[in-house]
């Protein structure tokens, strides 16, 4: 009988299975796609790894196995221009020198944990983990489980753990981030060009501890002319705290289909920062007026000093329950790009904006300089509907739609509907700087109502004598009316059969003539 061949194959190891909603299904459609074009799965374990001469003791550098076992697998199959790497990695810590570079390959770090299985880079080396460049952007997916990614400097070394640039023709299941923790890291990730679909769940991002970095958790970039646009990231359950923004974005291409579900952010400045910087650019369709579109925030959770959502240029924006409250500015930190004031959320030249049932709270002893929310004169079809406001402090205002200088012109195109003033201590509820918005609070308090459509109602009782007489309505804080058009008006005595003489009707009030000696008069004006 022949001897058997014990020469060692590349395997995959199918007794373990990639479980969880953002991991499995890339992953199988990975494989079709990689069957497909035949190309090669290598599975890289304990064993392999400690073949290799990996130590895994977490103090001796295991860096020149890792990049090993990639490179090697792309001088194994020089045919094949994007082989597949699973690293299947045991409840071990492995202390790396520098970054591992997949050169672009489809990789696969799996471990046992994210506190279990940690990743750890020395003192004062320039990452962990770079997945492409700017030069050689990466054709395959990156998919990280249950694993943790730290900097060896308690303080922050200063670089970014995760770099990661793609390529156009990346796989539509780009990347798959569980279970992942990032920990220590100047800026745990920068992520360019990110074709499609990355699905980010249950990841934890922490900053050293007790001071705030100047970067963002995720930077997030689409870059100039990238073709195949950015669409459709989801966030589930991810946590970031200690650095300025949880999320940054500088978007010049199409980048669109942003979804936070149950995110939190603490102990910075914001939770979402975005600005659009599109150029006209013929292949993609864009011009100066694009405005990224569908940004999704669920129940979130956010605590800092400003700008929880800070959004430029976007567009279909929901912002669904969730709980915002801002840290007091005692050591008076500057405002980022020097804006007159800190606000919880800031919307300029975004449209289609809806607020609905989101909880707002501010701390006793908070400056009094402060809006809650700031949508300005270039942004349309805003509306807040069962916000929750629970103020212990005076402050600017609650709602500040636009600014004195550049007033929204558009009438009944930015909207407060139903607000619980759980507790307010003082400051304009709602600053309305054209005087021709949908302010319901601002109404009410005046004793009359205002519906989600813009429809006004007013009403009173007085007394008049004898003669003509002027029944004048509210105005609005700038002075102007509160109505666009005459409004439709009724009259009821109360003791007496004289009915008053209607001689007027304005926007600004009801002329009336009483031919009694004395007339007490209920009166009623509705219109928009």
């Amino acid at each position: 009988m022949p001897p058997r061949d014990r020469r060692t194959r590349p395997t995959v190891d199918r007794r373990r299975a990639l479980v969880g909603l953002g991991l499995a299904a890339p992953f199988l459609a990975s494989r079709s796609i990689a069957a497909e074009k035949s190309v090669p799965c290598l599975r890289i374990d304990e064993v392999e790894l400690r073949r290799f001469g990996a130590a895994l003791d977490g103090i001796t550098d295991d860096l020149h196995v890792l990049q090993a076992c990639i490179d090697s697998s792309g001088v194994n199959t020089p045919d094949v221009p994007c082989p597949s790497i699973l690293f299947d990695f045991p409840a071990v810590t492995v202390c790396l020198s520098g970054p591992i570079v997949t050169g672009g390959r489809n990789i696969t770090l799996r471990g046992a944990g994210q506190d279990l299985t940690v990743l750890i880079m020395k003192t004062g080396a320039s990452g962990i983990l770079t997945h492409g460049t700017s030069e050689y952007p990466a054709e395959g997916y990156l998919q990280l489980q249950d694993i943790g990614f730290d900097d060896g400097n308690i303080k922050g070394s200063g670089c970014t753990g995760i770099s990661v640039h793609f390529a156009p023709g990346a796989p539509q299941a780009a990347m798959t981030w569980q279970g992942v923790a990032l920990r220590k890291w100047s800026q745990a990730a920068t992520i360019t060009n990110c074709p499609r679909n990355w699905h980010c769940e249950n990841v934890t991002v922490f900053g050293p501890d007790f001071t705030m970095q100047d970067d963002a958790g995720f930077r997030i970039i689409s870059e100039p002319h990238f073709a195949q646009g950015c669409f459709t990231y989801v966030f589930i359950n991810v946590l970031v705290a200690n650095y300025s923004w949880g999320w940054d974005y500088s978007i010049s291409a199409p980048l669109e289909g942003q979804r936070f579900y149950s995110c939190t952010c603490y102990n910075g400045w914001g939770m979402v920062r975005s600005r659009v910087h599109a150029t006209p650019d013929q292949q993609s369709g864009i011009d100066e007026t694009y405005r990224s579109v569908i940004w999704y925030f669920m129940e979130c959770d956010w605590q800092g000093f400003g700008y929880a959502l800070d959004l430029v240029h976007c567009r279909n924006i929901i912002v669904r329950g969730g709980f915002y409250i801002a840290n007091r500015n005692v050591d008076h930190l500057p405002i980022p790009e020097g804006r007159v004031r800190r606000r919880y959320m800031s919307f300029v030249d975004c449209g289609d904006i809806l607020l609905d049932g989101v909880k707002f709270d501010v701390f006793t002893g908070s400056e009094p300089d402060l809006a809650l929310i700031y949508v300005d004169g270039r942004s349309d079809n805003f509306r807040a509907r069962d916000t929750n406001i629970l103020s212990y402090a005076p402050i600017y205002c609650a709602f500040e739609f636009a600014d004195p200088s550049h007033p929204n012109l558009k009438r009944n195109t930015l909207s407060e509907i139903d607000t619980l003033w759980a507790s307010w201590s003082g400051g304009e509820k709602v600053r309305d700087a054209g005087g021709n918005q949908i302010t319901q609070t601002s109404v009410r308090d005046l004793g009359g109502d205002m519906t989600s459509g813009g429809r006004i109602s007013f009403q009173g009782h007085v007394t008049l004598s004898r003669g003509k007489s002027m029944i004048a309505f509210p105005h609005r804080q700038n002075g102007n009316s509160w109505f666009s058009k005459t409004p439709i008006v009724f009259l009821q005595t109360e003791g007496t059969e004289d009915v008053p003489k209607l001689l007027n009707v304005t926007s600004d009030g009801i002329s009336i003539e009483v031919t009694s000696n004395s007339a007490a008069i209920m009166w009623q004006a509705t219109g928009t």
